[in-house]
């Protein structure tokens, strides 16, 4: 069965970074959006979760950018089940401005068990029908940080309040905003992101403070760990250009 929603955005002044091009940051709440509908179309929305107290969230995620809309740009945002596989659903998405494919990626969500923060083994009800036709990216992979990369301190941020989600914890899509706030000003001011992945791997709330870790591999491509408590919050992986 074809699931396929479509969404349409306008890149905004307050999303786009020195370059005006759209901070991957805003890039992930798109794809968030477009998620939120693609879920409730298939009958497992946002709703339909909460009153069984489930809830979607994201284990990893993979983005690859032939390029980045600009201030004003509009763009189209395709996306679509791919069905469950073990523990895991997958949704994939494309974003075009115009004819032009500006980026492709795929994620893998489990149901959470809200009163018991556990994965939720049952079946939400879900349209099964995929699109994998159009499917080119492989599914999400388990992140490790090379062997020969040196991960060393890079800060921390204290979780705030403004970062929190409605599951109470914080957005998925912060961490991608404190990797890249880890790099370098001259080098972030220089270069244009090409790729991330991410694994998400433990909930960040409230007061946490965590600390980041960067490493680099090779010249463009660099690896954040968030750690709290001696224990990996997430890995994320970013390839520049």
């Amino acid at each position: 069965m074809d699931n396929k929603v479509t969404e349409y955005f306008k890149v905004r002044s307050y999303e786009v970074d020195l370059n005006k091009r759209l901070k991957p940051y805003f890039v992930q709440t798109y794809l968030q959006e477009a998620g939120y509908a693609g879920s409730q179309f298939c009958g497992a929305g946002y709703d339909a979760l909460r009153a069984q107290n489930l809830a979607w969230v994201i284990n990893r995620i993979h983005i690859v950018f032939n390029g980045l809309p600009v201030w004003g740009d509009e763009v189209k945002l395709d996306t679509w089940s791919r069905g469950k596989f073990g523990p895991l659903w997958i949704r994939n998405f494309r974003m075009f401005r115009g004819e032009e494919q500006l980026l492709e990626a795929t994620s893998s969500w489990t149901v959470l068990d809200l009163e018991h923060r556990s994965i939720f083994r049952g079946m939400p009800p879900f349209i099964e029908g995929t699109n994998c036709e159009e499917d080119t990216l492989p599914f999400c992979t388990k992140l490790v940080v090379p062997e020969g990369v040196e991960m060393k301190l890079a800060g921390s941020h204290t979780a705030l309040y403004s970062e929190l989600d409605t599951n109470g914890h914080v957005n998925n899509c912060c961490y991608t905003e404190w990797a890249i706030d880890a790099l370098p000003y001259e080098y972030l001011a220089s270069h244009q992101i090409k790729d991330i992945e991410i694994n998400f791997l433990a909930e960040v709330s409230h007061g946490m403070e965590v600390e980041f870790h960067l490493g680099r591999e090779a010249d463009d491509i660099w690896y954040v760990s968030g750690i709290y408590a001696g224990i990996p919050r997430f890995l994320v992986r970013l390839e520049f250009r």
